[in-house]
């Protein structure tokens, strides 16, 4: 929102500037408060209270816009329905790590949620698939404003004694 008012300000400003350069280079004769300004930037010195004063503005100006570039922002929410809401994005994570905690055949996740895409690697003697439908029942009650994208991984366990245990899990060939 600040952004755009700063951006709007900008380009009205340039767009005034560069009509009354246009006209000028065209013959025709500068707006007054271009000749005003000329006028006064010949005839004032460097310590008059004026000059001081709008230099303090354009620093203060160029602090405000250093400010705004380097604040983190709203990169770290997801945006919902109805517009305007929104949730955190480790929200997000602990709602699908409690849902995979649930499951009997998991040892491990690990959930990690960005802007358009969840990625959850998990552990354990479980099928990838059935893991992925509960965790897309979970990312569904969630109701985001935008597409978002779900990739389940699974990794082997490595643990020798959990290897150990699943091995007596398995049946024999």
């Amino acid at each position: 929102m600040v952004t755009a008012l700063v951006v709007a300000v900008v380009v009205v400003a340039a767009g005034m500037l560069l009509y009354d350069v246009i006209a000028v280079r065209a013959g025709g004769q500068a707006r007054p408060w271009r000749q005003d300004l000329a006028h006064q930037l010949e005839t004032r010195h460097l310590d008059d209270p004026w000059v001081l004063g709008f230099a303090a503005g354009a620093a203060l100006l160029g602090l405000v816009l250093l400010a705004l570039a380097f604040r983190r922002g709203l990169r770290g929410w997801l945006a919902l329905e109805p517009r305007g809401t929104a949730m955190h994005r480790s929200a997000v994570a602990a709602m699908l790590s409690r849902r995979a905690q649930q499951r009997s055949d998991l040892h491990s996740w690990k959930v990690k949620v960005g802007r358009r895409r969840t990625r959850v690697t998990v552990g354990g003697t479980t099928d990838p698939a059935g893991v992925e439908r509960d965790l897309r029942a979970e990312l569904a009650r969630i109701p985001l404003a935008g597409p978002h994208r779900l990739d389940v991984r699974t990794r082997p366990v490595r643990d020798r004694r959990r290897r150990s245990e699943l091995a007596e899990l398995e049946p024999p060939r």
